[in-house]
């Protein structure tokens, strides 16, 4: 229950003011009847009454937010989508750490092949209430379906992670301790370049520090939902972030990623672990006037250098540019219906050596 997320500070603080209003109101009531003969002081109220009605249903509008809303937004800056990562995903991370419902093992039980995902919040699920419906849970099914007690999906992803971060876990995690795993697939997002250029970071900052000092909009749930929404419509950083990020495509901070993810890779190499690249377009911008095509280029050129198997997501979602693929018109994270198509594509074009055809696809019919 959503509830039980709220705080002691916000539950004591709402009660006192439940309190308060409801005597208030019972105050005016008992105003009210003594004043039917005195007409300014009934118009005054009058008022007090107005007000108090004012109160209650914006007091309403707070609880049903507290108690009930349940959705993200893009940069989880809000209170309510803090505490959807909170219950959403905070609350469901296993033993090791993130969002995924089996432990990690260095071994895999029961001689099965296990697939690695690592990401940021695209690959952890960023706006998707149920796991199964993520793309690596998806892919997970279908091994099941079409080959059970084969293949075991892991997902090492959570929100804020890049390549920086994915780099070190990598070597601390996987490479160090040596796991057992078919294949290890990053999830590269284009954001997975901020730690490089100070100039993201800093429309990043200056999204995310726009939190309130004013009691009322930090501290409550639907007036500080507002708050952002007018601080979204008014304030540029996120315009600003997503052309500074299109640019540190072509300068020193995409090149410092290359050589992260080729140290990455030659590390892999040494140790015989299979290192695969998928690059997640932003879906809430794809068309023919994808401002980020020629970074997907780029980093698709550094992958084919490097030998590295890689899948690039854009055209894929170019051919539903027309389809709802966002959790909402205020987080541009991949939806249901995007995670389908990635996992569909996945499975598809860079996993295609995991899955045996069917009887169809061996002996197609002529």
């Amino acid at each position: 229950m959503l509830v039980l997320y709220l705080s002691p500070e916000y539950l004591i603080g709402m009660g006192v003011w439940l309190a308060a209003l409801g005597l208030f109101l019972m105050l005016l009531l008992r105003a009210r009847g003594r004043s039917h003969q005195a007409p300014r002081r009934l118009m005054l109220v009058n008022a007090g009454l107005s007000l108090a009605m004012l109160l209650g249903v914006m007091t309403a509008g707070e609880l049903a937010f507290a108690c009930f809303a349940d959705f993200s937004d893009t940069f989880s800056v809000s209170n309510v989508s803090k505490r959807w990562l909170a219950v959403h995903v905070d609350g469901e991370k296993n033993e090791n750490g993130f969002r995924d419902r089996n432990e990690l093992t260095t071994f895999v039980p029961g001689g099965k092949k296990r697939i690695i995902f690592l990401g940021d919040s695209f690959t952890a699920g960023h706006g998707i209430r149920r796991m199964e419906d993520r793309f690596t849970d998806l892919i997970a099914a279908r091994f099941e379906r079409e080959q059970p007690g084969q293949f075991v999906v892991a997902n090492m992803a959570l929100p804020a992670y890049d390549a920086l971060s994915v780099a070190k876990l990598a070597k601390a995690e996987l490479l160090q301790r040596h796991y057992e795993m078919a294949a290890w697939v990053y999830v590269y997002n284009l954001n997975d370049v901020d730690t490089f250029d100070p100039h993201t970071a800093e429309s990043l900052r200056a999204i995310q520090s726009s939190e309130p000092t004013f009691f009322l909009f930090r501290d409550t749930y639907l007036l500080n939902w507002l708050y952002f929404r007018l601080v979204a419509f008014r304030n540029s950083g996120a315009q600003s972030y997503y052309e500074n990020l299109r640019r540190s495509y072509e300068s020193e901070p995409w090149q410092r990623v290359q050589g992260l993810l080729a140290n990455v890779h030659r590390q892999c190499v040494d140790q015989g672990v299979d290192f695969r690249m998928v690059i997640f377009p932003f879906v809430s911008a794809v068309g023919e006037s994808y401002p980020f095509r020629e970074a997907h280029a780029r980093i698709v050129e550094f992958c084919k250098a490097e030998k590295i198997p890689v899948l690039d997501l854009e055209p894929v979602f170019r051919t539903h540019a027309g389809e709802d693929l966002v959790v909402s018109r205020f987080d541009a994270h991949p939806n249901e219906r995007a995670h389908a198509i990635a996992a569909q594509a996945i499975e598809d074009q860079l996993l295609d050596d995991f899955f045996q055809p069917t009887q169809s696809q061996k002996h197609p019919r002529k």
